[in-house]
Parts: C-alpha cells; sequence; structure tokens
C-alpha cells in the first residue's frame, strides 16, 4: 500500500527546528524555520507549505532495509502497573550548548527556497517555564499543554492524544526512537510514522516521515504536530544522556 514520505534534509542531533522537506520526486514541499534568539528562549518555529504543494506517493520500490522503527516491543503502550519507562514530563530539559551551535549550522545549510512561494501553515511558539503555544493556518493559537492531553506511558512520559480535523482522536506515542501517529479508537490503526536511517550513506536523506493512506487529508496537522512531538521527545531524551554522563 502505497504512503507519502516526506524526506527531511538535514541531519545532525538537531535539525526538528530548521529543516526542509522533499517529497519522494525530490521537491520541495515544506519548510520548518526557527530563528535563533539572543536568550536561546522564546524561539517560534514557522512552518511552511509550497503554494502548489501536491501528495506524491512514495515509490514501492524503495529500499526499506536502509531505514529501521522502534519494533514492536519499543512501541508498545505501558500501563501504570507494568510502565518501567522515565517520568519526565515534568522534569527541566538541560540546556545543550552543542545542540544550540549544531542548530545555527543547520539554519545556515537548509537548502534554500523561494518562501515567499510558500504558505504558513502553523507555528509552535516554544516556552520553558509555560505552555509552549501552537497555531494550525488561520486558526487561533491554542496552548499546547490543553491541545494536547496525556495519556498512557512510553520510554519518553506520557503519549499525547489531540483530536484532528476530522473530530477523531488521535495519538503520538513516543517511541524509544522515533514517534507514531495512531488513530486514538482502540484500534491502533497506524496514520504515520518517522523511520530513522539504518546505515550511513553519503547522500542519502537522514530519514523520512511516511503518511499513511489515512493521513493524507491532514498531511498539515500532521507535520506540525510530529515537530512538537519530536523536539519534546529529543529534549527528553537528551537529558537522560546528560543526566548519566553525569555520574
Amino acid at each position: 500500500m502505497s504512503s507519502i514520505h516526506l524526506y527531511p534534509t538535514v541531519g545532525g542531533l538537531d535539525p526538528i527546528l530548521n529543516n526542509t522537506y522533499k517529497d519522494s520526486k525530490g521537491k520541495v514541499q515544506y519548510v520548518v524555520r526557527t530563528p535563533i534568539t539572543l536568550t536561546g528562549l522564546g524561539r517560534i518555529t514557522t512552518i511552511l507549505k509550497s503554494g502548489d504543494f501536491e501528495a506524491i506517493l512514495a515509490s514501492d520500490s524503495l529500499i526499506q532495509a536502509e531505514y529501521c522503527d522502534d519494533g514492536a516491543d519499543q512501541d508498545r503502550i505501558l500501563t501504570d502497573s507494568d510502565r518501567t519507562s522515565i517520568n519526565l514530563d515534568e522534569a527541566p530539559v538541560v540546556a545543550d550548548k552543542q545542540s544550540l551551535s549544531t542548530t545555527e549550522n543547520v539554519e545556515e545549510t537548509v537548502v534554500e527556497v523561494e518562501e515567499d512561494r510558500m504558505i504558513e501553515v502553523g507555528k509552535i511558539g516554544w516556552a520553558l517555564f509555560k505552555s509552549s503555544m501552537i497555531t494550525f493556518g488561520k486558526g487561533p493559537e491554542q496552548k499546547a499543554d490543553r491541545y494536547f492531553q496525556k495519556e498512557s506511558w512510553g520510554f519518553w512520559g506520557r503519549h499525547r492524544v489531540f483530536t484532528g480535523p476530522d473530530g477523531k482522536e488521535y495519538k503520538w506515542v513516543l517511541g524509544f526512537y522515533t514517534p507514531e501517529l495512531i488513530l486514538n479508537d482502540g484500534s491502533n490503526t497506524p496514520i504515520a510514522r518517522f523511520h530513522r536511517r539504518k546505515f550511513i550513506l553519503w547522500g542519502a536523506p537522514p530519514g523520512y516521515l511516511e503518511i499513511l493512506p489515512s493521513g493524507v487529508d491532514m498531511i498539515d496537522t500532521i507535520l506540525i504536530t510530529f515537530i512538537y512531538i519530536e523536539k519534546l521527545r529529543k529534549d527528553k531524551e537528551r537529558s537522560v544522556s546528560k543526566t548519566n554522563r553525569a555520574f
């Protein structure tokens, strides 16, 4: 079954806030920009979409062996009785100077596009001591901690549930390596998932966001929420890594 693949053009430690996403034919479809601030706080991520966006189905001949997923055991949704995850939902994120400097480099190396021909489809205003803010299209700004509801447990804390533009509930599962979006109706129907690259190959994309046929009508929503969730997951992953190095 064919799906839509969005390939980020930049890899590294923290490419989630500054990247360019191409389709399977190499055409730029989305651009993500997050300017640096003097204090490193109050940053705003803007998500832009190509003015002539076209959903291109990926070729079935794509070499899937180059990419990996978390696996069934790692993506298992844990209950409160059997969870062994780390509860970092309320833990402060440790600032990483290396990642900040990497982000600056990312901004300089993101593929250049004619942004005046792009359409703004979303914004995320990041906050440290209060709720971040999220906006979809020309809709109202919303508090992220109200838009997303916490449910069950994963390796990096609570999974996030939200209501899509179709009125259905969806859940981002914070997998150990990558997040996966499922329909939150008990069926666990997959909607989208990120695939990491297994091997370092020159010129190969660092991974890709796969959007299954059931998610093609809400691609903007999927990408915007993916950016929020993946930054959350990576921040917590980095915090644990820094804590472990301290002991």
